[in-house]
């Protein structure tokens, strides 16, 4: 499900997340997961963010858009190629989100 981009959301993400591609302005949707863990976007300079709530962590794909997200799996697309690229890349996890004005789900131990 997509969900079109709060202000804040774009705002924040822009804060948090160490990427000098991640405009807020080019960020213009969120695929939310079915439960909410998990968060997906796409800018339009064709890099995507996937963001686990509970965990406060991210994964940065570049060159990559995003085409659906559920509880399970992260499908990504570049040009004519399509791949699944969650929880494949579980090892690309980096604990940097840390913006407090990100409505955070409490953290699973």
């Amino acid at each position: 499900m997509s969900t079109p981009t709060a202000p804040e959301w774009a705002d924040a993400l822009h804060r948090a997340l160490p990427m000098a591609a991640l405009v807020p302005a080019e960020v213009r949707y969120f695929f939310v997961s079915p439960n909410g863990r998990y968060v997906a976007c796409t800018t339009s300079a064709l890099h995507s963010v996937l963001i686990d709530m509970h965990g406060r962590r991210y994964a940065a794909f570049a060159d990559w858009s995003v085409r659906a997200l559920t509880d399970e799996a992260l499908e990504l697309e570049s040009d004519e190629t399509r791949m699944q690229a969650f929880p494949v890349y579980a090892d690309l996890w980096q604990m940097a989100l840390t913006d407090a004005t990100l409505p955070w789900q409490p953290a699973l131990g």
